[in-house]
């Protein structure tokens, strides 16, 4: 009787505990909704709807340049993509002036920039273990939104002077339905805004350098854009293809004369030969 009456209490102490986390999680959901205020404007709109352009900052930082086609005149890479924007519907009061971190979830239900690369082949927003999207919101309205993009997109190359050539190419970020009137699109520190891997290398090219610039694209039906470019330049390792295709394609020239010492009637040898 004794240990049938522990066991019950037992059984509705942890009932209890369950249902105080359970209805804590439900209390913190409830109170964060509330905090941002989500339900409560319309985030189909931009901020500050019918007003001067929201300027959006941008940094990258690039993780890896994975591969460079000659054949498709193509790069692919992989990179952090990071913007920075406010937006005052988002403010919250605070004490601690701490900010709020969310997953992917949240950024369906806010505005965010609709930035994408021009000229990109293929392109995907890495999902493992879950999406790789941060949203970070300050108590002023300050939004900070990264992801994790691997990206494939062309670029024009000149082999006038291979294999003593040199290739620039440009992964470009623009805002697809907003021109400059609505959204000012910018590099957050200027040239500070890209940082790469110091380990980034390739085996047919040598990296000399990366760096930003930024313009306006024009397009006659909708307008003008706001343009960020990532440029990177390539030298290609003259080495490389003097072992991978001089070397042998000379050895095998230089082989073929020992044709020249072999008498002409030993026919299984020039067999062998060739």
């Amino acid at each position: 009787r004794a240990q049938r009456h522990r066991t019950n209490a037992l059984a509705v102490f942890c009932s209890h505990i369950f249902k105080k986390n359970h209805d804590m999680t439900k209390a913190w959901k409830g109170k964060t909704e509330q905090l941002l205020r989500v339900d409560e404007h319309d985030f189909t709109m931009r901020p500050a709807f019918g007003g001067p352009a929201i300027p959006v900052g941008v940094d990258v930082q690039v993780e890896s340049l994975d591969s460079i086609s000659e054949v498709d005149m193509d790069f692919t890479m992989t990179l952090y993509l990071r913007h920075y924007w406010k937006d005052e519907r988002l403010s919250f009061p605070s004490t601690t002036n701490k900010s709020m971190t969310f997953d992917g979830r949240l950024v369906k239900k806010i505005w965010v920039p609709d930035v994408f690369f021009v000229h990109s082949k293929r392109s995907f927003i890495h999902d493992t273990t879950t999406d790789n999207i941060m949203l970070r919101v300050f108590p002023d309205g300050h939004v900070l939104y990264s992801m994790r993009i691997t990206v494939t997109a062309m670029c024009n190359m000149d082999f006038s002077h291979f294999p003593l050539d040199s290739q620039t190419c440009s992964l470009e970020l623009e805002s697809y339905a907003y021109t400059d009137e609505d959204l000012m699109l910018y590099w957050k520190n200027g040239n500070e805004s890209l940082k790469t891997d110091e380990k980034i290398s390739l085996s047919q090219f040598l990296i000399q350098k990366f760096h930003t610039t930024s313009r306006l694209a024009f397009y006659s039906s909708t307008g003008w854009y706001n343009r960020l470019y990532i440029n990177f330049t390539l030298r290609r390792h003259i080495f490389f293809f003097l072992l991978q295709t001089y070397f042998p394609a000379t050895l095998m020239v230089m082989l073929s004369w020992v044709s020249f010492w072999i008498d002409r009637r030993a026919v299984p040898a020039r067999v062998s030969l060739g």
